[in-house]
C-alpha cells in the first residue's frame, strides 16, 4: 500500500474487494484526480477507482470525471468491470453511470451488501496477514498466538478478530466492516501493531 488515501472508507471498501477478490497484491496506482486498482480474478479483471482531489481525500464524481472513465474503459478492452468510488455523484454522472452495465459506483452512504461469511472471510485473511507481519507467522493454534494471555489482550489484531467472531454470531454486517476497517487502519499504520 505504497498510495496514502485519506479517505477510510475509500481504502477499506478496495482492500475488502482486493481480499475477497483473491488479488491482495494488486498495486494501487495514482492517476489524475483518481488513485486506481486492478484488481485481476481468473476470468475477469475490475477496475476500481477511487476520486480524490489532489491532497488524496475523496471528491465528487462529475460528468466530466465519468466521462474520463468511461474512456479509459473503451481504451482498454481487458477491463470486464469498473467500481467508482467517490464522495457523491452529480445527478447528471448518475444518468451516464446506469446506462452501463459494468459500472458501479459506491459512495460512504451507499455500501454493497456483503454476506456475513464473507465479511469474516476477509477479516480471518487480513488478521493472517498481520500476525505474519508482527509475528512472523499466524498462530496454529489459539493457545499459540501470544495477544492474548490470563482472560486480556495484548494484541489489537487478536482482539479486533475475537470480537469479529462475536459481531457475525450476531449478524452484524455494518460492524463487521468496521472490524474490517480497523484492520486496514493498522496495516496502513505498522506502528500500531506491537504486541505488549
Amino acid at each position: 500500500m505504497g498510495i496514502r488515501m485519506k479517505s477510510d472508507w475509500q481504502m477499506s471498501t478496495i482492500e475488502l474487494y482486493k481480499t475477497l477478490r483473491g488479488d491482495e497484491d494488486a498495486e494501487y496506482v495514482k492517476g489524475d484526480g483518481s488513485i486506481d486498482v486492478l484488481v485481476d480474478e481468473e476470468d475477469k479483471t475490475t477496475l476500481i477507482r477511487a476520486l480524490v482531489d489532489k491532497r488524496g481525500v475523496s471528491s465528487r464524481g462529475y460528468v466530466e470525471t465519468i466521462n474520463k472513465t468511461l474512456d479509459d474503459i473503451d481504451e482498454n478492452e481487458d477491463i470486464d468491470e469498473v467500481i467508482l468510488l467517490a464522495e457523491s455523484f452529480t445527478s447528471s454522472a448518475r444518468r451516464m453511470l446506469n446506462k452501463r452495465d459494468n459500472l458501479t459506483y459506491l459512495t460512504p452512504d451507499v455500501n454493497p451488501m456483503y454476506r456475513i461469511s464473507d465479511l469474516l472471510y476477509a477479516i480471518q485473511r487480513k488478521t493472517i496477514e498481520l500476525c505474519e507481519l508482527v509475528c512472523g507467522k499466524p498462530p496454529e493454534t489459539e493457545k499459540d498466538c501470544k495477544g492474548y494471555d490470563n482472560k486480556s489482550y495484548s494484541c489489537q489484531i487478536r482482539r479486533i478478530s475475537d470480537d469479529a467472531t462475536f459481531h457475525a454470531k450476531m449478524k452484524w454486517d455494518q460492524v463487521l466492516l468496521e472490524d474490517f476497517q480497523k484492520l486496514v487502519e493498522l496495516q496502513k499504520n505498522p506502528d500500531l501493531l506491537e504486541v505488549n
